[in-house]
């Protein structure tokens, strides 16, 4: 008799059993009222948990929804406000909270918290919090925080935060915070922060903090900071910072700070710092700083400062220190210079060291096997061992 009578006390209390009126929801059953309990179906409103097949459209689920299949086309239109679980394809309009799935997790708006797809995690909006996609991670919107995928991020807007990809990260806006692919790092809009890919990093705007590559680093805008590259390390504006290229480094501005390319350093405006380049540091503008190359040094408009070519140092003006092996080159010399042959195809102020010394006037010394100064007297133009005029 009490065990009948404890049977009876149960489904006494058990939550009423009803179905929700809507027209989406044929076939939907919520144990419990007033919305909350456990629904299977179509059942558009829950407070608590929701088991479905295949999402066919809900309003919003407050605890957890579980999927077993992939979504209806255009069904993405609800709320998942806890958990949105599934084998397939779990998707919703909004996921904040936690999203896992075998396959991959689906957001029309957006998908904020942790969001975990064995194949993809995508969004139609923002993806914010913690994403991991074993072969993708997708926002057409922003993508905010942590992302982890053995394949590719993409982002069709922002991409700010951690982002570790197997292949690329790539983002249509900026990209901003520590960001590595194994392949390719790939910014439309500018590049902030620390980023580095296997092959190439690209930036569609400016470049700055840390950017490494294993073959070439490109900015279309400014690059400041530390930037690194195996082969190319390419600014179509103006390089700032630490500049280092195995093969070339490349400015068609300003190029400031320290430069160093493996084979050359060239600027299409003014380069100052410390610059060195295996065969050749050249700018079309001014050269300032300390200035070493196994070859060439050439400035457009003049050098300044501490230059070592073994090849030959060439500038409309030269000033400072030039130290080489072969040929000096220029059409005004204030300093000192140590050449092979030194020519000043104007007026040499200081001091010329070399086998051949040559310049149209001087105001200064020449110290040589022979010393030529074309507005000498004729007896004093061309001399051995040393030249002076003041």
């Amino acid at each position: 008799m009490n065990k009948v009578l404890v049977v009876l006390l149960v489904f006494a209390c058990l939550p009423i059993v009803s179905a929700q009126d809507d027209e989406r929801d044929s076939g939907g059953l919520l144990l419990g009222a007033a919305d909350i309990g456990i629904g299977f179906g179509h059942v558009q409103r829950v407070n608590g948990i929701r088991f479905n097949w295949s999402d066919d459209g809900f309003d919003c689920v407050n605890g957890v929804n579980f999927t077993l299949w992939k979504p209806a086309p255009g069904a993405w239109d609800g709320t998942v406000n806890g958990f949105a679980l599934g084998i397939v394809a779990p998707a919703a309009g909004e996921i904040n909270g936690v999203g896992l799935s075998l396959g991959a997790v689906l957001a029309e708006r957006h998908a904020t918290g942790i969001m975990t797809g064995g194949l993809a995690v995508v969004s139609k909006g923002d993806i914010n919090g913690i994403a991991f996609g074993g072969l993708a991670v997708v926002g057409q919107g922003s993508v905010t925080g942590a992302a982890i995928s053995l394949g590719g991020i993409v982002s069709q807007r922002d991409l700010t935060g951690i982002n570790i990809a197997g292949l690329g990260t790539v983002a249509q806006g900026d990209m901003t915070g520590i960001n590595f692919a194994g392949l390719g790092t790939v910014s439309q809009g500018n590049m902030i922060g620390l980023n580095y890919a296997g092959l190439g990093t690209v930036a569609q705007g400016s470049m700055k903090g840390i950017n490494i590559s294993g073959l070439g680093t490109v900015a279309q805008g400014d690059m400041i900071g530390i930037n690194l590259a195996g082969l190319g390390t390419v600014a179509q504006r103006d390089m700032w910072g630490i500049n280092a290229a195995g093969l070339g480094l490349v400015a068609q501005g300003d190029m400031s700070g320290i430069n160093f390319g493996g084979l050359g350093t060239v600027a299409q405006g003014s380069m100052v710092g410390l610059n060195f380049g295996g065969l050749g540091v050249v700018t079309q503008e001014e050269l300032t700083g300390i200035n070493l190359t196994l070859g060439l040094i050439r400035a457009e408009r003049g050098a300044t400062g501490f230059n070592v070519a073994l090849y030959k140092n060439e500038s409309e003006t030269i000033t400072g220190i030039n130290l080489g092996i072969v040929w000096t080159e220029s059409s005004a010399l204030t300093g000192m210079t140590v050449a092979g042959y030194n020519q000043t195809d104007g007026l040499q102020k200081g001091l010329t060291i070399g086998l051949l010394n040559y310049a149209e006037d001087l105001f200064g010394i020449q110290l040589g096997i022979l010393n030529i100064v074309e507005s000498n007297p004729s007896w004093a133009r061309y001399l051995p061992l040393i030249n002076a005029r003041f």
